[in-house]
């Protein structure tokens, strides 16, 4: 008598009863603690009350230049926010590594790809433009490597900073969000937020500066949806491009510009 199998365990998978297809990862409801890191998120960058901090009296003359003082806010503030959104979301995060079984070696593989691929398509349209430009968040980063220790500047940069994005515009812009509007609407406000909130308080806007970031917030979000909407690949993705691009200002850098 042939037997029949047995339905697969309820989870988050496509097809029920089978456990080779990349499963969907809910990141559930809007919470009040994502509302309080919203909210810290928004007046410290936004509106800009971090800036405040460099007007306590004896603040910046604790630091022997200008933009180790600036990066100490900045330490303190990805600090705070760092702490907040772990506190809310890692359940979500240490839920979504689980990405990483299925189809372990594509997704290995897809991170280095990724990056490379933003890399050229970024370089391609600014040589179609006829600039070369660098990001602002990478013109900060050469301006403090004088005067930052790197493994300072990776915690935040590398650890701390993509986290906290990858929190709000993906766990969050499309994620939890996409519980109530179509998840590609979603990823193109994801995008555009992604993108403009590294021009506030800069003071300075290009449409060729805005190429960068565009760019990789388009291929971080894809990935995100592909992988399931895995917290955990859209951080790793966001840590590998961010490392990458600050090992090459510490050590390529200087020996470009003695």
């Amino acid at each position: 008598m042939r037997s029949h199998p047995q339905p697969g365990p309820a989870g988050p998978y496509p097809f029920p009863g089978s456990r080779r297809r990349q499963p969907v990862f809910d990141p559930g409801r809007f919470g009040v603690g994502d509302g309080v890191t919203v909210g810290l998120y928004i007046l410290l960058f936004v509106v800009g009350l971090a800036s405040f901090m460099v007007l306590v009296p004896g603040f910046t003359d604790t630091f022997s230049t200008p933009d180790t003082a600036t990066f100490a806010v900045n330490l303190i503030v990805y600090a705070v926010l760092f702490t907040a959104a772990m506190i809310v979301a890692f359940g979500a995060f240490r839920e979504s590594l689980r990405t990483f079984a299925f189809h372990p070696w594509a997704k290995g593989f897809g991170i280095p790809g990724a990056w490379f691929g933003s890399l050229m398509i970024t370089a391609a349209i600014l040589m179609g433009m006829g600039e070369v430009v660098k990001s602002e968040n990478q013109l900060a980063i050469e301006g403090m490597t004088y005067s930052v220790p790197f493994p300072t500047m990776f915690v935040v940069a590398v650890v701390m900073g993509p986290f906290v994005e990858e929190y709000v515009f993906r766990h969050l812009l499309i994620g939890k969000l996409s519980r109530y509007v179509n998840v590609w609407l979603c990823v193109v406000v994801s995008i555009a937020l992604f993108a403009g909130i590294h021009f506030i308080g800069t003071g300075s806007f290009d449409v060729s500066s805005l190429v960068p970031y565009l760019t990789l917030g388009t291929v971080i979000s894809v990935a995100y949806v592909l992988t399931g909407k895995s917290l955990a690949y859209a951080y790793i993705l966001h840590f590998f491009n961010n490392a990458v691009a600050l090992s090459l200002a510490y050590t390529v850098l200087p020996l470009l510009n003695p």
